[in-house]
């Protein structure tokens, strides 16, 4: 289970084979190291270096992040002993075809996820533009799949994430809630600032499976490698982002789980006349406790034909991918919305 730690001052410590977490002097709870896989902090956590090292010693990733969200880094166990798995990765880096072709695969299945979610929610809104954007988004899948370069496919990805967020702001049904369209840094508006926290956790926890799975997060195919970019996390992550965040995000608040009063505003860098909007404690506990169920919940593995929680469609996602890698099967498909 991930483990979600976010009351400020708490003191976490190591008795045996369980952490315990003390208020000031007082013992609030207890968990047993072998129910964690992941830790994410957030803000001022105290960790003594037993409870560290117990965390390394039970290989479980302990993720930092500032209290509004920012991801800062990570704790983890050594990992990537399976060298011939990352000489196959960087081999297909510099095969400019495979390189492509992965990408495609990449760009495709988020677009076509993109469509998906769109049509489901319009079985209901049935809005005409939300229609015509589900038809211009088809069109884009298909320019991502015949795309001749990787230049003109991040083209078509980005013309795709416009059209897309475009009519994104539709699917709110909260009156007084608007969506300006996506704003990445710093998210000036409530649905902004949940969509850049829940795909930071997103990132977070799929680094965190490819280091497992023995490939290196850092070199990618659709996002350029840049100093510190997890870029194949990137990579990764566009088939998931709109089946676990976007989706994730007009629930809790057409559900009313997350209401404008879990938000804060102040001021960006003392810039008076711009405001950065941030989750209160209270609401950043309700989006965590929210993330985390939207992991464990079910849906069909179209490539086994079973239901597996979405954690574990992630991580068979990225063994998939590292059997391609390995040259085990032949093409890379995404998993999109069933």
């Amino acid at each position: 289970m991930n483990l979600y730690l976010t009351e400020q001052g708490l003191k976490v410590k190591r008795e045996r084979k369980r952490l315990q977490f003390f208020r000031q002097d007082t013992l609030v709870y207890e968990i047993r190291l072998d129910d964690l896989s992941h830790v994410f902090v957030f803000g001022r956590i105290h960790f003594t270096a037993q409870a560290l090292q117990a965390l390394l010693k039970h290989e479980i990733d302990v993720h930092f992040l500032n209290t509004s969200g920012k991801y800062l880094g990570r704790l983890s166990p050594p990992r990537g002993k399976n060298i011939e798995l990352r000489l196959a990765q960087f081999r297909t880096f510099d095969n400019e075809e495979k390189r492509l072709l992965l990408a495609r695969a990449f760009i495709k299945a988020k677009i076509d996820n993109q469509r998906a979610y769109l049509r489901r929610q319009n079985r209901k809104l049935k809005d005409e533009s939300i229609s015509k954007t589900i038809l211009e988004l088809r069109k884009k899948a298909r320019e991502a799949h015949e795309a001749k370069d990787l230049e003109t496919l991040r083209g078509i990805e980005g013309q795709a994430a416009h059209i897309y967020f475009s009519v994104y702001g539709k699917l709110f049904q909260v009156k007084g809630l608007s969506f300006p369209g996506r704003i990445r840094r710093p998210p000036p508006d409530p649905i902004n600032a949940l969509l850049s926290l829940g795909y930071t956790l997103l990132c977070a926890q799929i680094t965190s499976f490819l280091e497992m799975s023995g490939l290196d997060p850092h070199l990618g195919y659709l996002h350029a490698p840049d100093y510190g970019r997890p870029s194949l996390s990137l990579d990764v992550m566009e088939e998931w982002r709109p089946v676990i965040v976007d989706s994730l995000v007009v629930r809790l608040f057409n559900w009313g789980t997350i209401k404008p009063k879990d938000f804060t505003e102040e001021p960006w860098d003392d810039d008076e006349d711009f405001s950065i909007v941030r989750l209160s404690p209270e609401g950043l506990r309700k989006f965590l406790d929210q993330f985390r169920k939207r992991m464990d919940e079910k849906a069909l593995y179209q490539r086994v034909g079973k239901e597996f929680t979405y954690r574990d469609i992630i991580k068979n996602q990225i063994w998939h991918l590292a059997r391609v890698l390995k040259g085990e099967e032949d093409n890379y498909q995404g998993f999109v919305f069933p």
